[in-house]
């Protein structure tokens, strides 16, 4: 299946228009986006769309309040470079961090991979980072446990998951999802397919020029146009690490001229450091301040923060819709 991503905003735009049409009880509701990882390219993407649609007055607005990114791919150039990343956790050696940052970093490695083109300098540089971190450790979350097979699946019982996520859950939502029962309940292969349900069945091709767009100017159009934007990290992750999204973060309030409305510091969840927070901000139209721009690391979270740590999104998602800062520790 090809994905084309502006198409793919567009189709997801007129689902929108289509929903609230259907449910017209929702029409003046708040209307927040949020996605992670490649959603830094698609949701930016769809909410300059529905900025556009506001823009006509013969057509009902959508009331888009904000947009939250979590770990996103926003430029290849800057976004997934990890080596800096996988040396300071000590990952990879020293040699290799040399080797990436002289022959072949990860954005070079990604537009290789993207174009089937790869070059023996990159393949040997990526090899090698394979063979240092291993493949019992995911880039998604550096101390998550890895479900090494099904027959292990039972040793993460409830318990043993209660501060992270299920290795095994990918494994638990197969299984699940092929029961005929639970298949009958969802009205779902109806015509009996003779194969199994899959994640992702058959290959996703993005198009090529797509890995290249940089959608930091979208980002900070959107904010130009009044539109907060949140920039999320979990700080586990090591696919599009938080040291390149602060950057991005920091890059963008250069750019507006916006100013620092809080110090970068701790924010909690029950009582514990749920992460670090910077927002960033200046004067609406009326001379009223208004954050524009937040940029919060999730402690402990893996590339998708709501599956190792949901107490933590929750609170994160609280304040994104609520549009209230992050708690921070009294003084």
């Amino acid at each position: 299946m090809m994905i084309v991503l502006i198409v793919a905003a567009e189709d997801n735009y007129r689902f929108i228009l289509k929903w609230l049409e259907e449910f017209p009880q929702f029409k003046d509701c708040d209307f927040f986006l949020a996605g992670e990882s490649y959603a830094g390219h698609y949701i930016p993407q769809l909410a300059a769309l529905l900025v556009e649609h506001n823009k006509n007055p013969n057509v009902e607005p959508v009331n888009l309040k904000a947009i939250a990114l979590g770990n996103p791919l926003l430029d290849l150039d800057i976004s997934v470079l990890a080596g800096d990343y996988l040396w300071s956790h000590g990952a990879i050696s020293d040699e290799t961090l040399f080797l990436e940052k002289t022959v072949c970093n990860d954005s070079k490695y990604m537009r290789e991979y993207v174009h089937s083109q790869w070059s023996q300098g990159c393949n040997d540089v990526f090899n090698r980072v394979a063979d240092e971190v291993s493949l019992d450790v995911g880039f998604d979350d550096l101390l998550l446990p890895v479900c090494t097979s099904s027959s292990n699946v039972e040793q993460f019982k409830v318990g043993k998951r209660e501060k992270k996520g299920d290795p095994c859950l990918t494994g638990r939502i197969f299984t699940y999802l092929n029961k005929p029962e639970v298949q009958k309940a969802l009205h779902a292969n109806t015509t009996h397919l003779p194969f199994h349900w899959d994640f992702c069945l058959g290959p996703l091709v993005y198009q090529e020029e797509n890995i290249d767009m940089n959608l930091i100017p979208l980002v900070s159009n959107l904010i130009k146009k009044g539109i907060p934007v949140l920039l999320y990290s979990g700080d586990q992750d090591a696919k599009i690490p938080l040291t390149q999204t602060r950057i991005i973060a920091n890059n963008i309030a250069k750019e507006l001229n916006l100013n620092s409305f809080s110090n970068y510091g701790t924010w909690y969840d029950q009582k514990q450091v749920g992460g670090w927070t910077q927002s960033f901000g200046g004067a609406d139209a009326n001379g009223k301040n208004v954050t524009y721009l937040t940029f919060a690391t999730v402690r402990g979270a893996a590339h998708e923060v709501p599956f190792t740590s949901p107490s933590q999104a929750l609170t994160l998602f609280h304040s994104f819709v609520n549009g209230i800062p992050l708690p921070r520790p009294s003084n």
